[in-house]
């Protein structure tokens, strides 16, 4: 008998507690939502931690093309915020647009610390969380698009649903006629989106801007989205099947802004009376 054979002979008892332990452990989170949830936020917690140190290596390595593009960034919110009144703390800026929409938003800066783009359902790890107030369905989005939308919150990391994901549904509209649809990604090329649901009737052409509308209370309205790519009659629902290709390239994001509308529970309990 081999010295494997007798080793394993030997400890089969242990073995076979560590099989069945794991069954149990498979069994308890795969069937109770609590657990599952509480399994979840560990993992959030870890994954975050380790990836936040790869992150901040990577980081340091790059530091010219960071900069050029926070270069970028500060002049885009410059122009964001002209005749805007703001209040702008350690923690996060708050935005009250008395002028063009009459929106309020609290704008809370994070680091990417995990991304993936090369799955159906994409993700994304950030580094703040609960601790500083970050919650699920607030918006993530950075100077030249929309990033995603936070999904679950432990004290210092947050789960982003990204836009390059199946389950992903933004209420996005052209910029020079105000037609809304719904952004959807078809889970095949990382740059482009799908913009459905606007009627053939609407005049449209290649290279015209997609914003949101901000009829979602996720994202502000007017956040560039993407241009028209290809644009083509569906023979099956009659509307226009739209190719949106991505302002923001979703490979390369290390800096976001998350989006707390002040207004978001108010306006959530008026729908949910409704529903």
């Amino acid at each position: 008998m081999s010295v494997l054979s007798k080793f394993l002979l030997k400890n089969s008892r242990f073995f076979l507690f560590l099989f069945l332990q794991a069954l149990a452990l498979t069994f308890t989170f795969s069937k109770n939502i609590y657990h599952n949830s509480i399994l979840e936020n560990k993992i959030i917690s870890f994954k975050g931690s380790i990836d936040s140190k790869i992150s901040n290596f990577k980081y340091y390595f790059n530091l010219k093309h960071e900069n050029d593009r926070l270069l970028k960034e500060n002049n885009y919110y410059r122009n964001l915020f002209l005749g805007k009144s703001k209040k702008i703390k350690p923690e996060y800026i708050e935005i009250l647009d008395s002028t063009k929409y009459k929106q309020s938003y609290h704008y809370t800066p994070a680091d990417i610390v995990s991304n993936s783009i090369n799955r159906v359902n994409n993700y994304l790890i950030i580094n703040k969380g609960t601790s500083q107030d970050i919650k699920p369905e607030m918006g993530v989005i950075t100077s030249t698009g929309v990033v995603g939308m936070i999904v679950n919150s432990t004290p210092n990391f947050s789960k982003v649903m990204s836009i390059l994901n199946k389950n992903t549904k933004v209420n996005a509209r052209l910029r020079s006629n105000k037609y809304y649809g719904t952004l959807l990604w078809d889970g095949e090329d990382s740059r482009i989106m799908k913009l459905s649901d606007i009627p053939k009737y609407v005049n449209i052409n290649i290279g015209d801007t997609i914003e949101t509308d901000g009829k979602s209370r996720i994202y502000p309205e007017g956040i560039l989205i993407g241009r028209i790519s290809s644009k083509t009659i569906d023979d099956e629902s009659g509307n226009w099947d739209i190719s949106v290709e991505l302002f923001q390239d979703m490979g390369n994001i290390q800096k976001v802004y998350i989006v707390n509308n002040i207004d978001r529970e108010e306006i959530k309990s008026l729908i949910d009376t409704i529903q």
